[in-house]
């Protein structure tokens, strides 16, 4: 099975007055196509940050300091994400990868309708679709106004721009027409024709009374709808890889399992490949194929989920399975805290909680080895060091 993206030793780090904060250490992982990655871990332990750095979307003040992230287009060629320009990862971000944040309501722009900003995600990326559907339209326009010569002459002229603009998109051809008030109905065409894919998409993704659903405001809606309204941004241009980050954290459970079916469903219906970050473990059970676990900016243990959940080999790996509240089972939590990232320790950074170091432990980093086929472990236990 072939990789849509793999993270090779990305480091971030982020410059605050009270240090640098180390966030992310050589993280390494990859995605296969077709399948849901999970990414599970303690709040703070870097989960989003290596969603982002696959959009090289670091927040300030951080930065990507180290690293590639190989992506697979829909062409099938490899391109290293980190080293595009701001142009080339526009191209990409949106129509080839999509994310789902966290919180909807702040993924949204409050003074625009849904349907305007469902919308602008096809003109931005969709515009050649969405002008092969108006030149077919003014086709059939032309051929129901026989005899009205006016009529056709407009018809034939904006057909021949749209023509023009699907062959070069000459950029000076735009600027021109977008200054004649008479002439800048071409755009209301397109943006007619984005309006009925939008509603077209909000209608399969369950939304009832899609068309109304388009002419309302964020603020209108719960917040299952809004998160509905988001995943339709973000499937509007069915892109290779989907990262959802906590999609449902925010949510009441009645609407998180609807929208974890929604997901699963959309999955199947456009194969689109998931990276799925959360630190609930039932939703990664019920959700992935495979599993990555990460700790204080390290990923620590991949799996296939099955395998995680029977046979942990991470010592917190297994403190996380073991904090599971099991019924005849005594309630345990991982000893210790989540380490500083300014100061984090040294070596393995669980060393300091974990019930099974040893001296290597705080004077060297283990690195990611596959212990058994496919299941990594990033662990001193498991890499033949002398003790």
């Amino acid at each position: 099975m072939s990789q849509i993206v793999r993270l090779k030793d990305i480091v971030v780090r982020f410059y605050t007055y009270e240090g640098v904060v180390k966030a992310l250490e050589k993280v390494n992982l990859f995605v296969k196509k077709g399948e849901t990655l999970g990414l599970v871990g303690e709040t703070g332990c870097g989960k989003t940050m290596t969603g982002l750095s696959i959009f090289n979307l670091i927040p300030s003040p951080g930065r990507i300091e180290g690293g590639e992230v190989l992506f697979r287009t829909k062409e099938g060629r490899i391109k290293n994400l980190l080293s595009l320009d701001e142009a080339g990862l526009q191209r990409i971000r949106g129509a080839e990868i999509s994310m789902i944040f966290q919180e909807p309501s702040a993924s949204l722009n409050p003074v625009y309708t849904i349907g305007d900003q469902v919308s602008e995600v096809f003109l931005t990326h969709r515009e050649k679709a969405l002008l092969k559907n108006t030149i077919k339209k003014i086709d059939e326009e032309l051929q129901e106004s026989k005899g009205e010569l006016l009529k056709r002459f407009i018809l034939r002229f904006e057909k021949n721009i749209y023509e023009r603009i699907m062959r070069n998109k000459d950029p000076l051809l735009i600027r021109i027409l977008n200054k004649i008030p008479l002439i800048r109905r071409y755009r209301r065409r397109l943006e007619a024709e984005a309006k009925k894919q939008a509603i077209s998409l909000l209608r399969d993704l369950g939304i009832p009374d899609p068309e109304r659903v388009a002419d309302m405001y964020p603020y209108e809606l719960s917040g299952g709808m809004q998160q509905r309204a988001v995943i339709a941004m973000a499937l509007a241009c069915n892109p290779v890889l989907l990262v959802a980050d906590e999609p449902t954290t925010s949510l009441d459970v009645t609407i998180q399992a609807r929208i974890l079916e929604l997901i699963r469903e959309l999955k199947r219906r456009f194969d689109t490949t998931v990276l799925f970050i959360t630190h609930d473990l039932g939703v990664i059970a019920e959700m992935c194929d495979r599993v990555a676990v990460m700790y204080a900016g390290n990923v620590v243990e991949i799996a296939d989920v099955k395998e995680i959940f029977r046979n942990p080999l991470h010592p917190y790996t297994k403190a996380l399975m073991e904090s599971i509240p099991q019924p005849g089972k005594e309630y345990k939590t991982i000893r210790g805290v989540v380490p500083n990232l300014i100061n984090p320790p040294s070596g393995c950074r669980f060393h300091p909680r974990c019930p099974q170091a040893v001296e290597i432990c705080a004077e060297k980093r283990p690195e990611l080895l596959e212990i058994r086929k496919d299941h990594f472990v990033a662990c001193h236990l498991y890499d033949g060091e002398e003790r």
